[in-house]
């Protein structure tokens, strides 16, 4: 008698959380493209039918990580942060970096870089859910504080690029040489480059 997917003690979610990271971790290292799911089957300790019945294609595998990286809670207080209209606006915007800082994800950052160096549609897709609510709604506590008389009218759009790519590049470079100039305390960091920025925009 042929047992149903349902049936089958190892078709369970726990494995596909197995799954998952055995994904996670390989297309961090080797891209969507050097990534197979027979690389995945081993990394998990599955066999690679198992993957199949998870997720029919490597595309709904990438898709899954990028679902769970947007409902990741770091990612839902990040968007919160920036949202944020019961904090004075620039105490919106410390917060909103020490979360930037504080809840990166290195495995995922070397993922989604990857994605978007060879040009895949789902690193788009993430870009088009996650980091473009996430930029818009910082230009919107920017435009509180023009609108407060706090902040200088500026480019917005730029000036808040200007504010995620100084957190932006500092976890990026530690990921990527990571060595002594990169033991300061990460709440640390966040606050003193609010007060460079902060001190830069103000009226």
């Amino acid at each position: 008698m042929i047992k149903s997917a349902t049936a089958d003690p190892k078709n369970t979610p726990a494995t596909r959380e197995k799954i998952l990271l055995a994904a996670r971790e390989l297309f961090a290292q080797l891209g969507f493209v050097g990534t197979t799911t027979a690389k995945i089957a081993e990394r998990a300790s599955v066999n690679e039918a198992l993957i199949f019945r998870h997720f029919p294609t490597k595309k709904d595998l990438y898709t899954a990580i990028l679902r769970a990286q947007i409902d990741r809670e770091d990612s839902v207080g990040l968007v919160r942060a920036a949202e944020c209209t019961a904090l004075p606006v620039e105490d919106a915007l410390k917060l909103v970096a020490e979360r930037y800082l504080c809840g990166h994800d290195p495995v995922f950052l070397r993922l989604y870089y990857h994605s978007a160096l060879e040009q895949h549609e789902l690193a788009q897709e993430f870009y088009d859910q996650f980091v473009s609510r996430f930029m818009l709604a910082v230009e919107q506590l920017l435009q509180r504080g023009v609108d407060e008389g706090i902040f200088r009218p500026l480019d917005l759009p730029l000036v808040g690029h200007a504010f995620t790519g100084m957190f932006r590049s500092y976890v990026l470079t530690q990921e990527l040489f990571p060595g002594p100039a990169f033991t300061r305390p990460l709440k640390e960091v966040a606050a003193t480059f609010c007060d460079i920025f902060l001190a830069g925009i103000r009226r």
